[in-house]
């Protein structure tokens, strides 16, 4: 077995077990609330989701549109392992998230910085990060930290692309950040297009050949990426057309008012001011030594803090979860930084001493991850594997059938009514001895197939923005069932037409290079 085979396999295991150590101390540190039944709960209603993006026996039966207007694709693989085991199967979950963070933070910088100690550093960094930390522990919303596996992957794929080197990697890590964290894909999208205006001071781009190259890559990169979305664009769009419904915003931190709170005496403050000096010339130094694409990264840095520390707001336009998505993202640049800062400090040094810094960063890693969840305080923990029935937990996610509390109205009357649902299907028996208008406790959608005593039947929205409809006298067997409606079906063939052409342009790509190489390379 060759020597590069030998460190991926030292690496995967060292990874492993920072991965294990992670998701244990998640388990026995982090408070099992609603965000986190919340978590569980839309993963297990992931089971029809081919068939229809309503799923009648979660969120109280309420016919939650969660589906319509939260991407799922990346949450697939979570989906099956909760559905075996809900303690062990997020259990495994956790861990080959963290894991994978590890993973494609150590490949892309690799391929990027040609370094083997940088790519472990940033890696080490990158996953033990409070950012991340907070992601995991404290805001717990699984899409935030996952679309952190991805992030590495974007930004190398805009290296290539702006290198005239290729699309597909970029296009590959757009789509699974689209599928994941829709803002973070937006404020991806807006780093990546402030790029086009630095390149006029590369010497690369003073020649219109190149300029040709990248606008006809550029068309191709953003065709292909909303192909490869459209089966949660398309939905999306024809719902929030229909019925423009609104999110409540995010609190994020006021960075400004938490340093001002801080008691720092006049010793404290002079010795802070050096800090800052001292990081600026350091990264004025790197600016200065490094190739073109840190000194992007740097000038990104600068707006990137200033709108997270000017608290960004825009009237009529909810913002706060972009603000969220450019924190991840200046969080990435600036461990970039820091790891190119380490490598031009100790480029003079020993290998010893690289090694030496490795394993202090991995301690210290480690270290931080412990120290920080011993100063949290769950109420209760997952490891007390608590019953909770997560099909009538209810959430206000573009839902307003929620507040209806799974509440039939008979002539706005609550009124006892026996139903049954089995997935993207819905069953409702109503005896009257009068014709009433029957008010349902399920979201108005316009996929719905709805029969009454098994004819179709017109209906219309309530005051709740619920199914409403009208009776017969006697017995009444109200059946609604769900699929996708034609925008939805088109929508997911095209994107699977969208996969396929990727697959084949990236697989054609790979096979160009493998020819190129030398029969004994």
């Amino acid at each position: 077995m060759s020597n590069r085979s030998w460190k991926r396999i030292i690496l995967g295991f060292i990874f492993l077990a920072f991965s294990i150590f992670y998701t244990v101390i998640f388990y026995r540190q982090a408070s099992f609330g609603d965000t986190m039944i919340f978590n569980i709960a839309h993963l297990k209603s992931l089971g029809n989701i081919f068939t229809s993006p309503i799923n009648f026996n979660y969120w109280n039966h309420s016919g939650s549109q969660i589906n319509l207007f939260s991407p799922w694709l990346t949450l697939l693989p979570g989906w099956l392992l909760v559905k075996l085991n809900v303690f062990w199967g997020f259990w495994v979950y956790l861990t080959i998230l963290t894991f994978l963070t590890f993973v494609s933070a150590y490949f892309y910088m690799n391929k990027f910085s040609h370094d083997t100690f940088e790519a472990i550093l940033f890696s080490v960094i990158y996953t033990f990060s409070f950012n991340r930390f907070n992601l995991v522990f404290q805001n717990q919303r699984i899409e935030n930290y996952l679309v952190l596996i991805f992030l590495p992957m974007v930004y190398y794929g805009a290296y290539l692309f702006f290198k005239n080197r290729g699309w597909q990697t970029l296009v590959w890590g757009m789509i699974l950040t689209v599928w994941t964290a829709p803002y973070m894909a937006l404020a991806v999208f807006v780093t990546i297009l402030s790029v086009y205006i630095l390149l006029i001071f590369t010497k690369e781009a003073h020649h219109w050949r190149y300029w040709g190259k990248l606008a006809l890559n550029s068309l191709i990169a953003l065709g292909v990426t909303i192909l490869t979305t459209i089966a949660f664009i398309g939905p999306l769009v024809n719902q929030q057309w229909s019925q423009k419904l609104i999110q409540d915003p995010i609190k994020n931190i006021d960075y400004v008012k938490w340093f001002n709170n801080i008691d720092f005496s006049t010793l404290q403050r002079y010795l802070l001011l050096s800090i800052g000096v001292l990081m600026a010339l350091l990264v004025l130094m790197i600016f200065l030594q490094s190739r073109f694409s840190y000194k992007v990264l740097i000038l990104e840095m600068i707006p990137l803090t200033i709108v997270l520390l000017n608290k960004w707001n825009v009237s009529g336009v909810d913002v706060s979860r972009m603000i969220m998505a450019l924190q991840s993202i200046l969080d990435l640049f600036l461990i970039i930084v820091v790891c190119r800062m380490l490598i031009l400090i100790f480029q003079e040094f020993p290998g010893i001493f690289k090694w030496l810094l490795l394993l202090a960063t991995m301690t210290g890693g480690v270290f931080l991850i412990y120290s920080q969840s011993m100063q949290l305080t769950p109420e209760q923990t997952l490891s007390a594997n608590p019953k909770v029935n997560y099909e009538k937990f209810v959430v206000d996610y573009h839902d307003a059938a929620s507040h209806g509390q799974n509440q039939f109205l008979v002539n706005n009357r609550k009124t006892a009514v026996s139903f049954y649902t089995k997935e993207n299907d819905y069953w409702v028996q109503y005896y009257g001895t009068d014709s009433a208008n029957l008010d349902l406790p399920v979201q108005n959608y316009a996929g719905y197939g709805i029969q009454l005593n098994n004819e179709n039947v017109a209906t219309h929205e309530s005051y709740r923005q619920t199914i409403s409809l009208r009776t017969h006298p006697g017995k009444n067997i109200v059946e609604i069932h769900t699929r996708y409606d034609w925008i939805g079906i088109v929508s997911l063939l095209l994107n699977l037409l969208g996969f396929i052409l990727l697959s084949y342009f990236s697989l054609k790509n790979v096979r160009w290079k493998m020819k190129k190489l030398p029969e004994n390379s």
